[in-house]
């Protein structure tokens, strides 16, 4: 018989890595939702001052505005296209990776059947690595899905908290 690869299994440990990791990048999203709210608050007081002293629409902040909005779509874009390339690669490992385990599995151990007990022994061992297979398949995923949601996270998380605080500090002075 010839070896066949050994999947990663899917543990409850890598289960709750992986829920953490969504949680942790819940929190991210919140703590941006909340910046950005502070920061459109300021930006349209900001803008409403405009109606009465028309110039101050020169102010640096509003330029601030649009640049730095393209450069944090460029970056989160960026990121975002590697993370696609995984997510592709673990959505076509949900159809392959079953099919691979039973092509191993059959064509490996089928020669080698004596008896009708064997031919059980390799059909019992095909549903186990097949739905073993699927299980870490779904897992990668899954962890690859996530891993999608935060990666054009920071970039738009970084900007948005600075921007808040920045802000925060020019009202109050």
């Amino acid at each position: 018989m010839t070896a066949h690869r050994a999947a990663p299994r899917t543990t409850p440990a890598r289960v709750v890595a992986m829920m953490n990791d969504l949680v942790r990048t819940a929190g991210k999203h919140g703590e941006m939702g909340v910046a950005a709210a502070r920061t459109i608050g300021f930006r349209t007081a900001m803008l409403a001052e405009t109606l009465s002293d028309p110039m101050s629409i020169t102010h640096p902040e509003f330029v601030r505005m649009g640049a730095e909005k393209m450069e944090a779509t460029a970056e989160a874009a960026t990121a975002m296209a590697i993370g696609m390339a995984e997510l592709q690669h673990a959505w076509m490992a949900l159809f392959t990776g079953p099919v691979q385990v039973a092509v191993n599995v059959s064509m490996a151990s089928l020669g080698t059947c004596r008896s009708p007990m064997d031919v059980l022994s390799i059909q019992q061992r095909w549903l186990e690595e097949s739905v073993t297979a699927s299980m870490d398949a779904g897992m990668h995923f899954v962890e690859s899905a996530a891993s999608l949601a935060r990666a054009g996270l920071p970039a738009f998380h970084r900007r948005t908290r600075a921007n808040a605080r920045r802000l925060a500090r020019v009202r109050r002075a």
